[in-house]
């Protein structure tokens, strides 16, 4: 079970640096951006759009910000209830911080 997650979050974390690159090159390397698929109207909405209708609406994009990538999930495995510790006191360190008095550079 947890092979197939790992799997399944992979190849979201794929897809999701897939579409990143994807839009990149749209901006940065035209020649390599490759283009969304036109979508196909059937032959009854394709005689309704060619009589001056308006075509059907599309389907929004699901996922992750509209790109169709609909898993990508981190979960934290640690919890304060699984016996951690709290973490070391930090390092010894200089006295506190004092402010300088009316002293100049010059």
């Amino acid at each position: 079970a947890e092979y197939q997650e790992t799997m399944a979050s992979d190849k979201a974390a794929k897809e999701l640096i897939g579409i990143a690159k994807n839009r990149m090159n749209q901006f940065y390397n035209p020649k390599l951006h490759k283009a969304a698929p036109k979508t196909e109207l059937s032959a009854q909405d394709r005689i309704f759009v060619n009589e001056g209708g308006t075509p059907p609406p599309t389907e929004a994009p699901g996922g992750i910000a509209g790109t169709g990538v609909t898993a990508l999930v981190q979960i934290s495995a640690h919890d304060a209830a699984d016996g951690m510790e709290a973490p070391a006191p930090p390092p010894e360190t200089w006295d506190a911080y004092t402010k300088k008095g009316q002293e100049s550079n010059g």
